[in-house]
């Protein structure tokens, strides 16, 4: 219903003066909260992906799972196979400052995303295919990830192999033991494999 009276859309939400926008988005807040908290905080918690969709607030697809969030309820994409940890937030709005203007822009999260648990991912923001973010990552307003690697801390970063080596203090011919005695593991894995299917031949 409030969708028909006044569409989401992008862009920022004067609250000086009353508007026509600003008390449908605080209805829509309140019938979109009641029903979350209804289906995530009740015995049925799969359902609130059904009830997102239905409502027309957000767009979740197939193969997703949202643990108990704060917020993540309206003007979101959410892409395949995502994992949205325990308390982390896809915050598509907020309140800039006590009594500022709402910014109010879609947060994208691609195919294969982990968010792993208390992240936020503030409006405006996209987490492209395959981004995996590492517990209390958080993304500033109109963020985008390259995807395909691991990110920490705020902003987000990438995690660099180099730095990841210094950190744990080991060295290139460490990764090389490493990489040699699991090719030598996974061969003799494969010989054993072969040897018990020469027998019950």
């Amino acid at each position: 219903y409030t969708e028909k009276k006044s569409p989401t859309k992008d862009g920022v939400i004067p609250r000086n003066f009353s508007s026509k926008t600003l008390n449908y988005y605080h209805y829509r807040s309140f019938m979109i909260k009641y029903g979350k908290n209804s289906f995530m905080k009740g015995i049925f918690p799969w359902f609130s992906n059904w009830f997102f969709n239905f409502v027309g607030a957000s767009v979740i697809e197939k193969g997703s799972t949202f643990e108990e969030t704060v917020s993540s309820d309206r003007n979101i994409h959410v892409k395949r196979n995502v994992y949205l940890g325990v308390n982390s937030a896809l915050a598509a709005h907020l309140v800039d400052g006590i009594f500022g203007n709402i910014s109010y822009f879609k947060v994208t999260v691609g195919d294969n995303c982990t968010l792993s648990g208390f992240n936020i991912i503030a409006s405006g923001c996209e987490l492209k295919d395959n981004s995996y973010l590492f517990p209390m990552a958080a993304a500033t307003k109109h963020n985008t990830t390259k995807g395909n690697n691991y990110y920490y801390g705020m902003p987000l970063r990438r995690i660099f192999t180099k730095k990841t080596m210094e950190y744990l203090k080991i060295s290139e011919e460490d990764l090389k033991r490493a990489e040699d005695l699991r090719t030598k593991q996974e061969s003799e894995k494969l010989e054993r494999i072969k040897k018990e299917e020469n027998k019950k031949e």
